[in-house]
């Protein structure tokens, strides 16, 4: 290792930088906001840390990351140069963009990527990119314009790419979201024979890559369907992430997500998944809308929380459980209106 001396800290140096920290912290929001209805207390969002998402598939992981994403580029100061980055290796640039103006602009998102947006939404799709143009929200992956092969990019490639923006581009990166890590290329890892420590490889990467850039940095993960089959209450846990458990180790806090209406073959719409323990509280049932998301992991906050929400994929939302009809209602209402 080059410059060894950068890793060795003094008594002196370590308590002046231990202070430096907590003033930091006690004058910056040292979390972001997830954005998520009940996750306030979800504390990891903050530089330095890696947080995993756990679920299986189609269960609403790129679409949480992107709702994530965009509600964190609202709390960040985008005159003093403060950006995000979203890593996409599941969908072009293009179609992670429709999801922000799906919500932008409250167009169908299924109308929108089938370019089917009629004359009176043509407006409201024109303003909700000249929104999007402002958003200090960026976005690192293949365009579906690229006229040459683009190989899928490593975590090398990453942490060039974010190099050129810090250094070359003069921005602060404040989070980073990498969908997802099975799909991340492991070129860069081939020393290792097996896939199971090549996944591993990766990981230690991630975890390089956020002690180095200092962003927040989230990975979701696809878990294992034995693991998911082999239970009737699928709400994933951090061991279930598939490939390799040092997943489990790198995060620094974990979060997993549940659609139960699609464990088809265990529940069924109406069933209950919480009874109601209070007078304040709501009884939760399985509808289409409803999403599950368990804090699994956090240092030094609490974890095992369940929070129950309701999913909007047109909207590309995440709302309060058992509002989905209402905020649909009234988004209608909103559009006729305008």
């Amino acid at each position: 290792m080059n410059n060894i001396e950068k890793v060795i800290f003094d008594p002196p140096t370590l308590a002046s930088r231990t202070t430096h920290s907590i003033q930091n912290a006690k004058t910056d929001a040292p979390s972001l906001s997830l954005g998520i209805p009940n996750m306030d207390d979800f504390v990891m969002a903050r530089k330095n840390k890696v947080i995993g998402i756990p679920a299986d598939t189609s269960q609403g992981k790129t679409s949480v990351m992107s709702f994530i994403a965009r509600n964190m580029a609202g709390q960040i100061n985008a005159e003093a140069g403060e950006i995000g980055a979203y890593v996409t290796w599941e969908d072009t640039v293009e179609d992670f963009g429709i999801n922000d103006i799906a919500n932008l602009s409250k167009i169908p998102l299924a109308s929108l990527y089938h370019g089917d947006v009629k004359e009176h939404e043509f407006k409201r799709m024109l303003s909700a990119a000249s929104q999007r143009a402002q958003s200090p929200l960026w976005v690192i992956g293949q365009s579906e314009d690229s006229s040459h092969l683009t190989p899928r990019l490593t975590m090398t490639d990453v942490c060039e790419a974010i190099d050129h923006i810090v250094n070359k581009q003069n921005k602060v990166v404040r989070f980073v979201l990498l969908d997802y890590l099975q799909r991340i290329s492991r070129e860069d890892t081939r020393s290792e024979r097996e896939s199971r420590l090549q996944f591993s490889a990766v990981m230690d990467k991630i975890g390089e890559f956020a002690k180095s850039f200092h962003p927040a940095t989230f990975i979701a993960s696809q878990v294992s369907r034995s693991k998911v089959e082999a239970h009737k209450w699928r709400q994933p846990q951090i061991h279930w992430a598939m490939e390799t458990a040092n997943f489990e180790h790198t995060c620094d806090g974990a979060f997993s997500l549940w659609m139960p209406s699609k464990s088809k073959d265990v529940w069924k719409d109406g069933d209950c998944l919480y009874e109601k323990q209070n007078p304040n509280d709501k009884a939760i049932y399985v509808r289409k809308e409803t999403m599950l998301i368990e804090i699994l992991k956090q240092k030094k906050a609490e974890t095992g929380q369940v929070k129950a929400v309701d999913f909007l994929p047109e909207y590309n939302m995440l709302v309060p459980y058992d509002t989905a009809d209402e905020v649909r209602k009234q988004i209608k209402d909103e559009v006729q209106n305008v």
